[in-house]
């Protein structure tokens, strides 16, 4: 019966992964494959317990940083790719932009927190130089 309990977990724990993509819940999924054994085998429920908690341990120290070098993680590139095309175009100053103060301009209909060496009023036209993080670093035109 605890057999049952602990496949009915993993197919849970694998769909809850499909979504997430992260690896966590599908080493605890693996986990309590481990359990389903132990459950067959006719222990009792604690040690089934035990043995998922255990398993889990030994996953997480081992497996995990394996799987993260192995497959490679999007999260690291994901933000310069998704606005390393903002580099060269026009953005509009919606902001007032100070050297000491930095400003907001619009580029591609998104609004960006932005800075810049000189002073640029509202309505000028600018070019985005660099992208830091959430800021822009932008010059005249």
């Amino acid at each position: 019966m605890y057999a049952i309990a602990w496949l009915v977990l993993a197919a849970a724990l694998v769909l809850i992964e499909l979504h997430t993509g992260t690896f966590y819940f599908l080493l605890l999924a693996v986990a309590s494959v481990i359990a389903i054994f132990v459950a067959l085998s006719g222990l009792p429920l604690l040690v089934q317990c035990f043995t998922f908690v255990f398993a889990i341990a030994l996953l997480y120290m081992f497996l995990l940083p394996l799987l993260r070098k192995l497959v490679p993680s999007t999260s690291k590139t994901l933000l310069r790719q998704s606005t390393e095309y903002l580099v060269g175009q026009e953005a509009f100053v919606i902001q007032t932009i100070t050297p000491e103060e930095a400003g907001l301009v619009k580029v591609h209909g998104e609004i960006w927190s932005a800075v810049s060496n000189e002073k640029l009023d509202e309505g000028t036209k600018v070019i985005v130089r660099e992208v830091h993080v959430t800021k822009l670093s932008v010059t005249k035109e």
